[in-house]
C-alpha cells in the first residue's frame, strides 16, 4: 500500500514538473556569462601559470582533464582556445537549443576546471550544476529557453523523468554546498567568535579591494558590524540551503538571498565570476519556484505601475464618459 502511494506520489510530480523553463534559462545564462567573464577579462598567461615546481603545463592524466579543449588541442594557442571557450560560452548564454546546448555547456565547464592553473570554488560547482542541467533540460524541446514554455508536450515520456531527477540533482547539490560551507565556518574561531571578516578585509591578496575597500574595512572595525558580517554569512547560507529544499515561493526566497549575499561578497571582494555562478546555480535549482510564481510577481508589478503615487489609480489626461459595463470594469 505504501509503495503504491509513493509512486502515484512520484507520478504526480513528474506530470506536475515543467520541462521547460525561463528560469533555468537565465540560470544557464547567468552561469555561462560569468565563465565568459573569466575568459574575457583574463588573459592565458593568467590562467595558465607554474605552481610550484610544475612548468606551464597543462595535466591530462585523468580522463576527465583529458577530454578538455585544452588537452585535445594540446599543441594550439592557448590564447586562440580562450576565444574558443569564449565563443561556447556565449552560444549557451544566448539561449539557442538548451537541450543540446548543455552538453557544450559542460564540457566548456570541465575545460576549464580541469585544465586552468588556479581554479576557484565557482569553477568546480560550474562543472557540477552544468553536468545536471544536461539532464534538466533532456525534455526542453524550445528552440530558445527564452520563449514561452509550452508543458502539454512530452509530460509521460522517459525525458520527462530524466528532466526532473536532473532538476532535484541541481537542487539537492546546490543546497549541500551552502549548508557545507556554513557548517564547516562553526568550528573556526573566527567565525565563532566574529571576527573572520575584520580578518579577511585586510588579507594582503584577497582582501578588500575595489572602490568600497577603505569602506569595507572601516565597516569590519567596528565590532557589531563586524559580528553581524560574519553571523549573518553563516545564517545566509543556512537559510539558502534550507529554503531550496522548500516548496514555491520559498525557492525564489533563496534566490533573493542569494543574489543579496553574493553582491555583498562580490562589492568586498571582487571575485565576481565566482558570486556570480553561484547566484546562477541557486536559480537554477529555485526555478520552479520562480517559474510559479513569477506570473504574481508581473501582475503586482502591472498594478503598482498603473498606480499614482499613494497607491491611487492615475487618472486618465482626457478622461471620457464610462458607459455601464466600463464602470462595472472600473469597480471589479
Amino acid at each position: 500500500m505504501l509503495t503504491k502511494k509513493v509512486v502515484a506520489s512520484m507520478e504526480r510530480a513528474l506530470w506536475r514538473f515543467p520541462a521547460e523553463s525561463r528560469a533555468l534559462g537565465v540560470g544557464r545564462s547567468t552561469i555561462a556569462l560569468a565563465q565568459a567573464s573569466i575568459m574575457i577579462f583574463t588573459p592565458a598567461s593568467y590562467l595558465f601559470v607554474p605552481v610550484g615546481a610544475d612548468e606551464t603545463r597543462i595535466d591530462c592524466s585523468t580522463s576527465a582533464q583529458a577530454v578538455s579543449l585544452y588537452c585535445l588541442a594540446d599543441s594550439a594557442d592557448r590564447q586562440l582556445l580562450n576565444l574558443l571557450v569564449l565563443a561556447s560560452l556565449l552560444v549557451v548564454a544566448s539561449g539557442i537549443l538548451p537541450r543540446y546546448t548543455t552538453v557544450l555547456h559542460f564540457w566548456t565547464s570541465l575545460s576549464i576546471g580541469q585544465s586552468i592553473s588556479l581554479p576557484d570554488g565557482g569553477d568546480a560547482v560550474a562543472q557540477v550544476v552544468t553536468f545536471f542541467l544536461i539532464l534538466a533540460c533532456a525534455n526542453d524541446k524550445r528552440t530558445w529557453h527564452w520563449q514561452k514554455p509550452d508543458d502539454r508536450e512530452g509530460k509521460g515520456s522517459v525525458r520527462q523523468g530524466i528532466a526532473w531527477a536532473g532538476w532535484w540533482g541541481v537542487r539537492l547539490q546546490v543546497a549541500y554546498i551552502y549548508l557545507n560551507s556554513a557548517v564547516a565556518k562553526l568550528p573556526v574561531d573566527q567565525w565563532a567568535e566574529g571576527s573572520a571578516t575584520y580578518y579577511v578585509a585586510r588579507m594582503e591578496n584577497f582582501g578588500a579591494g575595489g572602490l568600497f575597500a577603505d569602506l569595507f574595512r572601516w565597516a569590519t572595525s567596528i565590532t557589531l558590524i563586524a559580528l553581524l558580517s560574519a553571523w549573518g554569512t553563516i545564517l545566509g547560507e543556512s537559510l539558502i540551503a534550507f529554503l531550496l529544499l522548500r516548496r514555491g515561493s520559498r525557492q525564489a526566497l533563496a534566490a533573493a538571498v542569494s543574489t543579496c549575499l553574493h553582491l555583498l561578497i562580490i562589492l568586498q571582494l571582487g571575485i565576481v565570476s565566482f558570486g556570480f555562478i553561484m547566484v546562477g546555480a541557486v536559480i537554477c535549482a529555485a526555478s520552479r519556484g520562480i517559474d510559479a510564481h513569477a506570473p504574481r510577481w508581473r501582475d503586482a508589478l502591472a498594478r503598482a505601475r498603473g498606480s499614482a503615487p499613494g497607491g491611487h489609480p492615475a487618472a486618465p489626461a482626457d478622461p471620457e464618459p464610462a458607459g455601464r459595463t466600463d464602470a462595472v470594469k472600473i469597480g471589479a
